[in-house]
């Protein structure tokens, strides 16, 4: 099968032919579309000497399910489905997604849903919503999205504007900033334009209900205090918050991971098969959008990496396979 994969430890990812996964145990998919994150080439750049090669690049995926292991009693041969491979990865012909998995779930894409909107939904849709649940907002409650342009961010703002929360973003550019708005947030700032920190200082002297931040290092994140109401509470998806120094100004802190790491933590509530569903029900009934800007074929994906990596990418991209 064709496959973007990295074959040896110091090498650049690249199409390759490899045999397509085993699938015993597992249920076996027919890639039809895979989406593209920045943890693609995050995890490449983790790749350590004992790392297992040939290593299949990607992680959200949708396609054809073509064998189902005996005790897979959810899913059937001949379902549409979406989710995440990251045994196997999704930047190829065929993945297989090891049963029942909560690392790696996966669920049935709604008839009215097509391939390539559902795989651009997993990894960015889940933190999304796994985050907005750690936030517990109530309706008119207000809610700070740091990074707002990116697919966690944005789907972020829709789902948050959907439940009643006033959504405030802040984003790089006018284009992004014209995004924010029509995905429902009320206020937008851009930080190439102004300090956002101290724009929301001054238009919300008395805090903010809460804080979800896709963007910020160590340093910059513990700025957000200086915004938010005591009591309040902070979702970091670049696991850069110190829980303890935000516990001393009672502010309470996650670290959202999608899946347990030896660093700890908080994993995503959401991730499972349940919480797939949901978001692919949000998609269906046009609670959210899927912003694909870019489709590409399975021989640009390592171009299509380097102008992620380098921060030239706008919008959710997908892969089409087949």
């Amino acid at each position: 099968m064709r496959a973007v994969a990295v074959r040896r430890f110091g090498e650049s990812a690249l199409m390759t032919d490899l045999p397509a996964p085993g699938a015993e145990d597992s249920v076996l998919i027919r890639v039809s579309y895979a989406g593209v994150n920045p943890v693609d080439w995050q995890l490449v750049d983790q790749l350590t000497p004992n790392s297992p090669f040939p290593f299949v690049l990607g992680v959200d995926v949708a396609g054809l399910v073509e064998h189902v292991p005996a005790q897979e009693t959810r899913l059937h041969v001949g379902d549409r489905v979406f989710g995440m491979a990251r045994t196997h990865g999704s930047y190829a012909e065929y993945t297989a997604v090891p049963a029942g998995g909560r690392t790696e779930p996966l669920a049935r894409i709604p008839d009215s849903v097509p391939d390539d909107q559902a795989a651009a939904l997993p990894v960015a849709a889940i933190a999304a919503l796994g985050s907005l649940e750690l936030l517990a907002l109530a309706p008119g409650q207000r809610l700070v999205v740091m990074g707002a342009a990116g697919g966690v961010g944005g789907y972020a703002v829709q789902m948050a504007v959907a439940r009643g929360a006033r959504v405030i973003a802040t984003v790089r550019g006018d284009a992004a900033a014209s995004e924010a708005h029509r995905l429902g947030a009320e206020d937008v700032y851009d930080v190439d334009a102004v300090d956002a920190v101290h724009a929301l200082r001054e238009s919300h002297p008395d805090g903010v209900d809460a804080v979800l931040d896709i963007v910020s290092g160590p340093g910059g994140i513990k700025r957000d205090a200086e915004i938010l109401k005591r009591g309040g509470r902070l979702v970091s998806t670049t696991f850069t918050a110190d829980v303890d120094w935000f516990a001393e100004r009672k502010i309470s802190a996650y670290n959202i991971v999608g899946h347990t790491t030896p660093f700890g933590g908080t994993p995503n509530p959401r991730q499972s098969p349940q919480g797939l569903e949901e978001i692919a029900r949000m998609l269906a009934t046009g609670t959210i959008t899927s912003r694909i800007r870019t489709t590409v074929q399975l021989g640009d994906a390592p171009t299509l990496l380097t102008t992620l990596r380098a921060g030239g990418l706008r919008g959710k991209a997908v892969i089409r396979l087949h």
